[in-house]
């Protein structure tokens, strides 16, 4: 209930201030990737995730070419991201900057099911190391999601979602504003009865498994005068989804995730060059699994971040220098241990006209394993760039220290960072009537950790992920044509690279009859990828979507899996049969 009373206090905390005029502050202090690195980068804005009627990131990001998604059935079945060749660990998560990969989990991974979009502006997705700003986590990518903090206001938003499978949403959200604070607060229930986890074929699986998912987030910023302002950022989530056990459809194994973020970040702006800013936070999550032999088991996962940012802007130069610390503190049954990860980092880049340069260094002392360094570089010629990065993944605390599992070991506390050393070479235009990119890329990765039975964790595994993106997309009138095809291969590999499929096309036309209305026919098609027990066979899905909107409402219709494809993206698992999902959407002024 305290939670609850806190995100409430911090909606509505505008009205402890006196109301008056306030000049705008001109520079903040925040580690703004595009303007220091020239990283490959996919943006998902509000009116696309506003086309979901499911209301769940991963419906988004699964339309993202090069990023690759898993789940294990349906909505509220866990779904990993594999971006470039490189592991789904090796992608980080943030959200307003706060780090929210699951602290809980094995591998500090980010299980994407249990995101409710409706609280969000938009989400960018980073392809390549970004661990100069970042540090531990992004050794992949980095999937950066901006809440919403008031800019509709005043504007009070009712949305309802339903459609196949039982599955009904509703959220509610208040845009506020005042001359010295705005912000937003958004509350959300969503449920489906699910489809079977199992794949109907393979084990004829006919139970439903269900999924519940409750969100309340509140984003403000408050502005103290003309140099100084603070962001605040707090929710929860409350995710729910039944688990058959592998191969038995009628079991009751449940997971329940439960996760709490906090922050603030205050900005102070030094003269109209410099500005530094002070962001503490707070990520935990709460993950209870439940098996049907009556057998529990918690999981517990804490992580604080501090971080103190100085921000140089002069002329076409820029610098960008910090120092953080992360705490992490994980408990479970036969497990309570923490760590630090203390960091200092500096990223420096040069515009001028066709000519960008950056270069960047971080420096990162473990308590566990001592210390680490990555750098980036990068050279950009009009439409042209080329660009080096490292990044690293620091053992999780249950890699270091996790308890012993039917007598085998787990844990090893000798273990070492992975690592990746990364190359793009890129090409991109952007005109009026079209957008067009071609990028190489190279992921080098080596020290990856491995299970193995006699051993526990063990930096073993290293493999080259290697493969070329293209993309484009025409306007034409009323019409809006885009595609984009990923080419990926392995080599070096001491074991086999699963559920990262070679070939990866995607395709879509959007229809703008007039202002107020949109059509869309989308298509994905992957070719055959492996998994442990077998080959799973390449398959394609094709969706449509229709979008109205008026002064103050809107409804979208959407048809999944139009063909009825029956294909799998782990084996054993199911996917999303042909379904249909309506939203409606009001706005109260």
């Amino acid at each position: 209930m305290s939670w609850t009373l806190l995100i409430v206090f911090l909606s509505f905390s505008q009205l402890l201030f006196a109301e008056t005029d306030l000049d705008p502050i001109e520079v903040e202090a925040t580690k703004d990737i595009e303007r220091f690195t020239f990283s490959n980068s996919v943006v998902i804005e509000a009116n696309q995730l506003n086309n979901e009627p499911l209301g769940l990131i991963s419906t988004a990001l699964e339309k993202v070419h090069g990023l690759v998604a898993s789940q294990n059935g349906g909505p509220g079945g866990r779904i990993s991201f594999f971006l470039r060749g490189t592991e789904s660990r090796h992608l980080s998560f943030t959200l307003d900057g706060l780090k929210i990969n699951d602290t809980s989990n094995t591998d500090r991974q980010f299980d994407a099911a249990f995101m409710p979009s409706p609280a969000l502006r938009d989400m960018t997705v980073y392809k390549g190391p970004q661990a100069v700003l970042f540090g531990s986590d992004a050794m992949g990518g980095l999937i950066e999601m901006r809440t919403r903090k008031g800019e509709n206001a005043p504007e009070t938003r009712l949305t309802v979602n339903g459609g196949s499978f039982g599955t009904l949403s509703s959220s509610l959200s208040k845009d506020w504003q005042s001359e010295k604070n705005n912000g937003s607060l958004t509350l959300l229930r969503f449920h489906s009865d699910g489809i079977s986890r199992l794949n109907q074929k393979r084990y004829d699986a006919k139970e439903k498994d269900a999924t519940d998912i409750t969100q309340m987030t509140s984003s403000s910023e408050h502005r103290w005068g003309d140099k100084t302002q603070t962001d605040l950022l707090s929710g929860y989530i409350n995710g729910k989804a039944e688990q058959d056990g592998y191969g038995e459809d009628t079991s009751q194994d449940y997971t329940r995730n439960d996760q709490y973020f906090l922050q603030q970040k205050t900005n102070y702006t030094l003269n109209e060059a410099q500005a530094i800013s002070l962001r503490n936070g707070f990520n935990r999550h709460q993950r209870l699994n439940s098996s049907h032999q009556s057998t529990e088991e918690f999981f517990n996962g804490n992580l604080f971040e501090h971080e103190l940012i100085h921000r140089l802007e002069h002329g076409p130069f820029g610098v960008i220098s910090g120092i953080s610390n992360e705490h992490e503190h994980a408990k479970a049954i036969n497990l309570d241990d923490s760590f630090d990860l203390n960091s200092i980092f500096s990223l420096a880049s040069f515009l001028m006209d066709d000519f960008k340069m950056h270069l960047g260094a971080r420096s990162d002392r473990h308590s566990k394993y001592g210390v680490f360094n990555t750098g980036s570089a990068g050279l950009a010629f009009q439409e042209f760039l080329l660009q080096y990065s490292e990044g690293f993944k620091a053992p999780s605390l249950y890699q270091l220290y996790g308890p012993d599992s039917f007598g085998s070991p787990v844990g090893n506390p000798d273990l070492i960072p992975e690592t990746n050393h990364s190359m793009e070479i890129s090409w991109k235009r952007s005109k009026e009537a079209y957008d067009a990119g071609i990028s190489l890329f190279q992921n080098r990765l080596s020290n990856l950790f491995t299970y193995s039975f006699e051993k526990g964790y063990i930096n073993q595994q290293k493999f080259i992920a290697e493969g070329i993106e293209l993309s484009g997309k025409r306007r034409m009138n009323s019409f809006e044509f885009s595609g984009s095809f990923t080419h990926q291969q392995f080599k070096e590999e001491k074991v086999t690279i699963l559920r990262r499929p070679y070939n990866i096309a995607f395709g879509g036309i959007s229809y703008f009859p007039n202002e107020s209305m949109e059509l869309n026919v989308n298509s994905r098609w992957y070719s055959s990828r492996k998994d442990f027990e077998a080959k799973l066979n390449g398959f394609e899905v094709l969706d449509l979507g229709i979008k109205k909107t008026w002064e103050e409402d809107e409804m979208t219709l959407q048809l999944r899996n139009v063909l009825n494809r029956e294909y799998e993206e782990i084996y054993g698992f199911s996917v999303l049969p042909r379904s249909v999902f309506a939203g409606y959407g009001h706005q109260f002024q």
